[in-house]
């Protein structure tokens, strides 16, 4: 549609704007904000899966093939007599045995190991540990955790409704922060994880044991993540229009011929072409921490496999004691291991005997987590292997979107300082993206001078604080400020 100028009666040719939604035209365009939301729901696990097995030294193979092989069967008996599911052999393995003297290879014997894999209700699942080694296994491999099919299915669909209201708590961060007008959803992507992993297992405060003090290796079941994201693409329009220079010339009534660009957005041509400014804000927002994640172990070493897991389920027992009663959350065992330990002498390897470590982590508020520390280590914990620091998820959450508004003002200040020195008319915002951490890690601890602990009553373990960044990046349309030549001049 023509436009008349009032002032020279000359008819003006309307911008027209290809709309990027609708391939149409549309003389105030709607935009587009893409944004991805995450999602993370918890099950409980309710499955044990362990891989251990039967290790054998001797002179000859035939000799270390049948003891692998008489072991083997006895294991596999009292697995199979306790209910043992997806019992299978997943390695067998025959080797030679050298030793090395003078610069000379000898054969001294052979190494025989066969592998097996089982899975279990994890309330039984370390009585099948003893037993199993009792019978004659003398290796724990692997050991791992998983939720049944139905759970995990049933939070999958419960994590992408989460994803979902993550995206939308961003957008509208943004949009409020712009003061700009959302429209309808355009497209929607979803991504997420089909098979997760099981997760270390997760210790229930409110749950009855389901071992008897000092009977069998503590198994505590836990909890299994199951992650998902989903990305929106949001229409947007500005709540102000913005005006556009006029192409008459005002001093001569005439009327002016434009200089006709390409549009870069639209691929069209428009007589008062606009250019783009690309800006990105950051935002960082620290959180203080007001958990402390401790990973801690029990280690034996001793004669036998059997004595050695023994005394590693003994001691585990008391440490799972002493944390239970202080109230520790998310108690995990994250490892179970028995090795057998050899001396080298002479370029020969010998057998001396077996070592065991069971890996337990757990969680505290920070001001518990010292004393927690020093009662577990009185109680038969002798390593001390992680320990780290992070806010609640409330607190993560409500700083994942005021860093996203950070952001965005920042943005905001860096194009204002750029369009004021250069005398630039800023326009629309036309496109936005939104560069968010997903992953917030523990932040290491940081001492408080002002913190103040009795000295020598427990491990001062003090709290710091944890980061969290974002950054948006917007495409600003302006307009260009006409620029007046000089006369020429007369010589």
């Amino acid at each position: 549609m023509a436009n008349t100028d009032e002032l020279t009666g000359v008819s003006q040719q309307a911008l027209v704007i290809i709309d990027p939604l609708t391939g149409g035209t549309n003389a105030n365009p709607s935009q587009i904000l893409e944004v991805t939301g995450r999602g993370e729901v918890t099950v409980a696990t309710t499955l044990t899966q362990v891989q251990l097995g039967i290790q054998v030294e001797g002179k000859t193979a035939t000799e270390v093939q049948e003891e692998v092989a008489r072991r083997s069967t006895a294991v596999v008996n009292v697995l199979q007599n306790l209910g043992a599911q997806e019992l299978q052999t997943i390695s067998i393995q025959l080797n030679p045995v050298f030793s090395f003297a003078d610069g000379t290879q000898t054969l001294t014997g052979f190494r025989g190991s066969n592998t097996l894999q089982f899975e279990l209700p994890t309330e039984r699942a370390g009585a099948a540990i003893d037993t199993a080694i009792q019978a004659g296994a003398n290796l724990i491999q692997n050991i791992r955790f998983t939720a049944s099919d139905e759970a995990l299915q049933q939070a999958r669909l419960q994590v992408l409704s989460e994803a979902v209201e993550d995206a939308q708590g961003q957008a509208q961060a943004v949009f409020s922060t712009l003061q700009l007008t959302p429209g309808e959803i355009i497209d929607i992507d979803i991504n997420s994880a089909d098979n997760p992993s099981p997760s270390p297992l997760v210790f229930n405060v409110e749950a009855d044991r389901a071992f008897a003090a000092g009977a069998t290796t503590p198994i505590i079941g836990g909890l299994q993540s199951v992650e998902a994201s989903v990305s929106l693409n949001i229409g947007y329009s500005p709540n102000s229009a913005v005006t556009l220079p006029s192409a008459t010339d005002n001093l001569t009534g005439g009327s002016q011929q434009a200089l006709v660009i390409i549009n870069s957005l639209t691929g069209g041509t428009n007589p008062n072409p606009s250019q783009i400014l690309e800006v990105t804000g950051r935002g960082e927002v620290t959180v203080p921490t007001t958990l402390t994640e401790v990973q801690l172990g029990i280690q034996v070493q001793g004669k036998t496999a059997t004595e050695v897991q023994e005394e590693v389920a003994r001691r585990s027992t008391a440490v799972v004691d002493v944390l239970q009663n202080l109230g520790a959350q998310e108690l995990q065992t994250t490892s179970i291991q028995l090795n057998p330990v050899f001396s080298f002498a002479d370029g020969t390897q010998t057998l001396t005997g077996f070592e065991g470590l069971n890996t337990l982590q757990f969680e505290l508020p920070t001001d518990q987590s010292g004393a927690a520390i020093d009662t577990a280590i009185q109680a038969g914990a002798n390593v001390i292997q992680n320990i780290s620091f992070t806010a609640s998820d409330e607190a993560l959450q409500q700083a994942r979107l005021q860093v996203l508004s950070e952001a965005v003002k920042d943005a905001q200040a860096q194009a204002q300082a750029v369009f004021s020195t250069l005398k630039l008319t800023p326009g629309e915002i036309i496109d936005i993206d939104i560069n968010s951490s997903d992953n917030f890690s523990p932040s290491p601890l940081v001492f408080n001078a002002d913190r103040a602990f009795a000295a020598g009553a427990s491990t001062p373990i003090i709290g710091g604080l944890q980061s969290v960044e974002a950054s948006v990046s917007l495409d600003i349309l302006y307009y260009p400020t006409a620029i007046t030549l000089d006369s020429p001049v007369t010589v």
